[in-house]
C-alpha cells in the first residue's frame, strides 16, 4: 500500500518533469547532430587551417589541397534520421523518423603566425514524423581566437564564446538559451596519406541562460579518425565521452556518443553520407539517464571563399 501511494501521488510531478526535460533532451539532441553531421560533412573537420607544406602530405581530406587559404566558408545540410528514442526517456522508449536541416558560415581569417580568428553562425531546423510537439529550432552564434603550434605538428589551442538560442517549431516559445565559453585543445595525427585522427580536449563554462535547471558545464575528450578509402568514398569514426556538473545542485551526467559514417564526395561542393550512432547518458538523476541509437543518411553542399 506504501509503494502505490507513493507513485499515486507522484504522477503529478512526474508529468511536469516530463515536460521538463524537453529543454535538456533539445540541447542534447541538437549537440549530438551537430557532431555526428560535423564529422561527416566537414571538409576539413576539426583541424587546423592548412599551411603551404600541407601539400607535401598528398591529397587528404583534412587539408586543403590548394595553397591558397580560404577563410570563409559557407555550408548546408539535410539529414533524415530514425532515431530508437525520441524523448531521451528512460524507460519508455519511443522511436519516430525526424529530418534535420542547417545552414551557416565559418569565418576563420589569419591574424598572424599562427594565430587565427574565427566566427560562427547556424541555424538547425528538427522536424519530427509523428511525434511533432518534439520539434524544434537550434541557433548558434560564436567567435573567438585560435592558434596553432605548427612546430608540434599543428597542435592548437582555442577559446570561443558560444550563444544557443532553441525555440519550438513556430519560433514563437523559447525552450532553453544559454552563454558558453569554450577553452580546447586539439592535435591531428597524420599516419599517413590516406589514415588520419584528432584528438581534442574541450571545457565548456556556463556564463548565463535559462531554464536553470537545464544548464550546465561540460568537460570533454573527443576523438575521430578518418580513412580514405577511395578518392572520393571516406569512411569516419568519431568518439566523445563527456561529464557534464548541472547547475542544478545534484545532478551530474556522463554521456558518450559513437559513430560511424561513410561519405561520398562528388566534388569539393557536394557530398552524400550515411551514419550509425548511439549516444549513452547515466545521469546521478535516473530520470534523465538514457540511451539512443540513430541512423542516417543525408547531402551537405559547401562553399569556400
Amino acid at each position: 500500500m506504501l509503494i502505490l501511494s507513493i507513485f499515486t501521488v507522484s504522477v503529478p510531478a512526474r508529468e511536469a518533469s516530463t515536460a521538463s526535460r524537453r529543454p535538456s533532451a533539445s540541447s542534447d539532441r541538437a549537440d549530438f547532430v551537430s557532431g555526428v553531421t560535423g564529422q561527416l560533412f566537414a571538409p576539413d573537420p576539426l583541424f587546423a587551417p592548412p599551411s603551404p607544406s600541407d601539400s607535401d602530405l598528398g591529397e587528404q581530406r583534412i587539408y586543403v589541397p590548394d595553397v591558397r587559404y580560404r577563410p570563409l566558408t559557407l555550408f548546408a545540410s539535410a539529414t533524415e534520421f530514425y532515431t530508437s528514442n525520441a524523448r531521451m526517456s528512460h524507460d519508455a522508449p519511443q522511436g519516430d523518423w525526424f529530418t534535420t536541416a542547417q545552414f551557416g558560415a565559418t569565418w576563420l581569417p589569419h591574424i598572424s603566425g599562427g594565430l587565427f580568428g574565427e566566427a560562427a553562425v547556424q541555424q538547425q531546423f528538427f522536424r519530427y514524423a509523428n511525434l511533432s510537439e518534439l520539434s524544434f529550432n537550434s541557433l548558434d552564434v560564436g567567435g573567438g581566437l585560435l592558434y596553432v603550434f605548427r612546430n608540434l605538428a599543428d597542435a592548437s589551442l582555442f577559446a570561443r564564446y558560444n550563444w544557443n538560442l532553441l525555440t519550438d517549431a513556430t519560433a514563437g516559445d523559447v525552450i532553453f538559451q544559454q552563454q558558453t565559453i569554450r577553452l580546447g585543445l586539439q592535435k591531428p595525427f597524420i599516419f599517413s596519406r590516406a589514415h588520419s585522427a584528432v584528438l581534442s580536449l574541450q571545457t565548456d563554462f556556463n556564463l548565463a541562460g535559462f531554464p536553470s535547471y537545464a544548464l550546465r558545464n561540460r568537460f570533454a575528450l573527443l576523438a575521430g579518425y578518418q580513412a580514405n578509402l577511395t578518392r572520393h568514398l571516406q569512411a569516419s569514426l568519431f568518439y566523445q565521452i563527456a561529464f557534464m556538473p548541472y547547475l542544478d545542485p545534484g545532478r551530474q551526467d556522463w554521456n558518450q556518443i559513437l559513430s560511424a559514417g561513410l561519405a561520398y564526395n562528388f566534388n569539393n561542393l557536394l557530398s552524400i553520407s550515411g551514419s550509425v550512432s548511439a549516444s549513452f547518458n547515466n545521469s546521478s538523476d535516473s530520470f534523465y539517464s538514457y540511451s539512443v541509437l540513430n541512423t542516417g543518411v543525408g547531402a551537405a553542399l559547401t562553399l569556400k571563399f
